[in-house]
Formats: C-alpha cells, sequence, structure tokens
C-alpha cells in the first residue's frame, strides 16, 4: 500500500504530459486527439486508484469518513466542471466538428481544473499514510 502514492504521481504525471502534447499538437491533429485519449485514459486510472485504494478505505473508517466527505463536499462543484469540459471536448473530437482547432480554451482549462483537483486531493496523501500506520499497529 505505500506503493500507492507514488503510482498516484506516475499516473498524473502521465496524465499532464499528455494533455501538455494534445496543447502543443491540437486538437485538430491525429497526434494531439491521440494525446488527450491517452490522457483521459490516465485521468480514469488515477480516479479508479484514488478510489479504491485511498477514498473508500478511508470512508469506511468512522475516524478519517468525516474529513473524507468534507473533501468530496469541497470538490464536487470542481468535479463537475471537470467532467462537463472533458464530455465537450470528447463529443466535438467524436463529431469531427470543425470547431476542434478551437477546443484549446476548453483543453487548457480542462488541465487548470484537474491540476487544482489533484492540489486539494492531496490533502489525503497524509491522512491516508497516517491512517495506514495506524492500520499496521493494530495488525500487529
Amino acid at each position: 500500500m505505500d506503493q500507492n502514492p507514488d503510482l498516484l504521481r506516475e499516473l498524473e504525471t502521465e496524465l499532464f504530459d499528455a494533455l501538455e502534447a494534445a496543447e502543443k499538437a491540437g486538437l485538430d491533429q491525429p497526434d494531439g486527439e491521440f494525446a488527450f485519449q491517452r490522457g483521459m485514459t490516465a485521468l480514469d486510472l488515477v480516479t479508479v486508484e484514488r478510489t479504491e485504494r485511498i477514498y473508500e478505505p478511508l470512508s469506511a473508517d468512522p475516524v478519517t469518513r468525516d474529513y473524507v466527505l468534507h473533501l468530496d463536499s469541497q470538490l464536487q462543484g470542481l468535479v463537475t466542471r471537470i467532467d462537463v469540459l472533458r464530455a465537450r471536448i470528447e463529443l466535438s473530437l467524436q463529431a469531427g466538428l470543425d470547431d476542434r482547432a478551437d477546443l484549446h480554451p476548453e483543453l487548457h482549462r480542462l488541465a487548470a481544473q484537474l491540476r487544482a483537483r489533484f492540489r486539494r486531493e492531496a490533502a489525503l496523501l497524509p491522512v491516508y499514510q497516517a491512517w495506514q500506520d495506524r492500520q499496521d499497529r493494530m495488525s500487529a
């Protein structure tokens, strides 16, 4: 379990590297579209990993549950904005719309919103590490 933060950092790095590559290439280019899809795959993976390995165990423990619920309520609006931006970009790409070249501002906002989300969620890592230490002491 101690490898969770490292895995999450690797996935976040992959996500932002891919989004940067998509911005540089442009979403109207195949390389840009591919980089965006690679980034969204990394986002899906980091979300699953964070949920299964950090949020779920902390949410199940009465000692940390309230903290996780508080953080989750703070992130709710941010996550909604991320979902809307992602959907707008993905639908434009799938439909092959001519405005794909004009999606640069949305892509830039998406990356900024994701950075804000991950900065806020980083507050969970010390809580998770303390929780993990407590679990280790209890099982010893």
